[in-house]
């Protein structure tokens, strides 16, 4: 499918569980014993002065506080680093921390520690090969290379080979292994492996909370429902497996049901944030601003340091006609990430709908500056040149993309070319895909163009013609949508 020029809200990142290193029956992460039991002879690897950093650190990782896991443990190797516990438990933290702020060093890192643990401790470690498997998975989904997946695959299948894995071990390798299959996206393989972890452990939370999602990404909806729904029986209390559930329900159309779904887990959990900004994403979508805007700004208020959640309520309120206030909220999105390429390409947007237009043309190519790839700004960068009178200089920036032959013109490059008066009208529709998701969302974008053209040159009321065409869409997550939207008003 062409790429279209979306208004980029999402849910948020944290709708469906990645996978913990290990996952049992209350949630937590089951980690190798600090102390060691009376009846068994002292590890000699495990000296006892630190004993308690070692529980501090169990601790810690059991409230996900990696950044201390990890300035705990290195205290204890830099004086033994034959301390295998410790380079378990640093390991699994810089590869839970890499794999949530994309730091692929810190994974990298992670994964040589889970190495060194299985060197240092060659007997009774099974669990010990699980951060190194989960190590390999995000490895390769945050530098997009199959061949790291494919590692943990074959690592993870050498292990299931082994008689002596039994219980949660054999059921936590397994798990691994479908997350593996997942980051291939092998998802047959990966619903497989999900159901053979619950046989052997019904209360793997990991497996029960994943397996919906591997339905949902291999089409079967029906059975992702179900899957879905044995999550939250067998987890009742658990806000999580209501909000993963409600993320499905959105998706599937079912917002009603996914409000009802993140309330639930806001009655279990009232901080659960993801849940906060979930159920304020469904009210927007639905057209309730205002709600959307409390649960944001909730959201907010219990942690600051969120620019996604005010990304979206900046959206809210660009739909709601407060465009002060949407452009408000994206400057400060872009104090937290100057950067951010999709940031600077929203803020463009607000600022071109207020009628800021050489503002917003310097957020359009400030956008295309940190990511070139967003060609689908183009036409709006164009469009914005056309409505600063600066024509001559708009066909003189693009004229390599208005050169592109019309056999390998992508959409972006039919409006550009549309914009730039090299087609017709008539030319433009023809040039729409005629498969009908991606039918409705260029065509939507096709008369919101031809709308903006219009109105440029003084023909307001051909313009609304085609404004009101514009929103017969069903892509209301357009920015082309919401562009018409407000134009109308």
């Amino acid at each position: 499918m062409l790429k279209l020029t979306r208004f980029p809200l999402t849910l948020l990142a944290l709708i469906f569980v990645v996978g913990s290193t290990f996952a049992q029956d209350d949630g937590k992460k089951p980690i190798p014993a600090t102390t060691t039991p009376t009846n068994q002879p002292r590890d000699p690897l495990l000296l006892p002065q630190h004993d308690e950093a070692r529980n501090d650190a169990e601790q810690a990782y059991r409230r996900s506080d990696h950044k201390k896991v990890i300035e705990l443990m290195s205290g204890v190797l830099t004086q033994n680093s034959k301390d295998h516990v410790a380079l378990y438990l640093r390991g699994s933290s810089r590869i839970d921390l890499g794999a949530a702020t994309g730091e692929v060093a810190m994974v990298r890192a992670g994964i040589s520690d889970a190495r060194e643990s299985i060197t240092v401790k060659q007997k009774d470690n099974f669990n010990y090969y699980l951060p190194y498997l989960k190590g390999m998975t995000n490895l390769s989904m945050l530098e997009n290379k199959r061949a790291h997946a494919e590692v943990a695959v074959s690592f993870a299948t050498q292990l299931l080979s082994e008689q002596s894995l039994k219980g949660e071990e054999r059921s936590n390798t397994h798990y691994q292994r479908a997350l593996a299959y997942t980051a291939l996206q092998e998802n047959a393989k990966a619903i497989g492996d999900y159901q053979q972890a619950i046989r052997i452990t019904p209360n793997h939370l990991g497996a029960r909370v994943d397996l919906g999602g591997a339905f949902a990404a291999a089409g079967q909806n029906a059975a992702a429902m179900n899957a879905y729904n044995d999550a939250v029986k067998a987890f009742p209390n658990l806000p999580l497996v209501y909000n993963n559930r409600g993320f499905f329900q959105q998706s599937i159309g079912k917002a009603d049901e996914a409000i009802l779904d993140f309330t639930k887990a806001l009655e279990l959990d009232p901080n659960f944030l993801e849940a906060i900004a979930n159920r304020g994403f469904v009210q927007m979508n639905k057209g309730e601003y205002e709600a959307a805007e409390n649960d944001f700004t909730q959201s907010l208020t219990l942690n600051a340091a969120q620019p996604s959640v005010l990304g979206l309520r900046a959206g809210s309120k660009l739909l709601r006609g407060d465009i002060e206030g949407a452009i408000a909220d994206y400057n400060d999105v872009l104090k937290w990430d100057s950067k951010n390429s999709y940031g600077h390409a929203e803020l463009g947007f607000a600022l071109f709908f207020s009628g800021k237009t050489q503002e917003a043309l310097a957020e359009f190519d400030k956008a295309v500056e940190i990511d070139p790839k967003l060609r689908f700004l183009r036409p709006w960068q164009y469009l914005t040149m056309l409505a600063l009178n600066q024509k001559p200089q708009a066909d003189a920036k693009f004229a390599a993309d208005l050169a592109i032959p019309q056999a390998k013109r992508e959409w972006p490059d039919q409006l550009l070319i549309y914009l730039a008066d090299k087609q017709s009208e008539q030319d433009l529709r023809k040039s729409i895909n005629k498969d009908p998701k991606a039918a409705d969302p260029q065509t939507c974008e096709a008369e919101f163009f031809i709308g903006q053209r219009k109105f440029i040159v003084g023909q307001k009321d051909a313009a609304n013609v085609h404004f009101a065409a514009a929103l017969k869409s069903k892509s209301t997550q357009l920015s082309a949508y919401r562009g018409a939207k407000l134009a109308v008003k």
